[in-house]
């Protein structure tokens, strides 16, 4: 590789006499800049090959959400459905089980059986992510995400309550749901770790308010403060205060992403008077 330069010297009469100029040789420099754009491709194909496997880690993290959550959905009408095949197996050995005793426990059993149905083509719609963007409401969404883990979040003696204005925007739905949920499960997390050290009630508070520009949305919960250091990293890839079995560090991480590269937002947490409460700002 050579860089020339040259200018023509030229006679009174405008003919080219001379030519004076360099080539200077950049084989050197030329080298550098392949070697160093191979480098960059390297690096950028990296970065994509991580992305790919934090995508699929927090994907199998949702996954194991949503057994947990379908397993505190069916456990009351599985134990009622084994409490009906008790009264049919006592009556039939008393000879008590006549034609309507057997119509009433069987419809009774359908419609649990219809119940834990339901369930699944619920938990399946809220999982499958949102293709384009749309109009959604984000009360809506709020309890949507609530309804999902009110069983298991009772369960732990922990309430949630939705408040806020009418907030529509434009964007993803099930991955805005996806977010709420990973900062409830954050947060119960933290709730039951204060309440082993003593007795509490569990409060979770999501909010909306709309303005003209914007809709805020926020997560509060009464699970203890985090500390400032910690606070600074908790959007990290990989970071976690849990124990390795616990946790994989990548929940909030996908949060921040969906909520600031999909759908053009912000996310930001802060300490309150009795835990910590998550603000996501998101343009209507």
């Amino acid at each position: 590789w050579v860089f020339s330069h040259a200018i023509f010297l030229r006679d009174d009469f405008g003919n080219v006499t001379d030519l004076y100029g360099y080539i200077y040789d950049i084989t050197a420099i030329k080298a550098s800049e392949q070697e160093l754009a191979q480098r960059v491709k390297e690096e950028v194909d990296k970065n994509r090959e991580k992305e790919k496997i934090l995508i699929q880690q927090s994907k199998l993290a949702a996954m194991g959400e949503m057994l947990g959550a379908i397993a505190h959905q069916w456990r009351q009408p599985l134990n009622h459905i084994s409490l009906l095949l008790h009264f049919v197996r006592d009556l039939f050995i008393s000879g008590k089980l006549d034609v309507p005793s057997m119509r009433h426990y069987t419809d009774e059993a359908k419609a649990q059986i219809e119940y834990m149905s339901q369930t699944i083509d619920d938990f399946r719609n809220f999982y499958e992510p949102s293709k384009d963007k749309a109009n959604f409401q984000i009360i809506a969404a709020l309890h949507g995400a609530v309804q999902i883990v009110k069983h298991q979040f009772s369960h732990y003696g922990i309430s949630l309550h939705v408040r806020g204005d009418e907030c529509e925007i434009v964007g993803y739905e099930n991955e805005f749901k996806q977010v709420i949920l990973n900062i409830l499960s954050n947060a119960k997390d933290a709730i039951l770790l204060k309440s082993e050290q003593k007795p509490m009630k569990g409060e979770i508070i999501l909010t909306c308010k709309s303005y003209e520009k914007e809709v805020i949305v926020t997560i509060c919960n009464n699970g203890g403060n985090i500390n400032e250091d910690i606070m600074e990293r908790i959007f990290e890839p990989y970071f976690t205060t849990k124990f390795e079995t616990q946790g994989t560090g990548i929940g909030l991480y996908m949060c921040k992403t969906i909520i600031e590269t999909n759908m053009q937002g912000r996310i930001e947490a802060h300490n309150n008077q009795e835990g910590v409460c998550f603000t996501l700002q998101l343009p209507r």
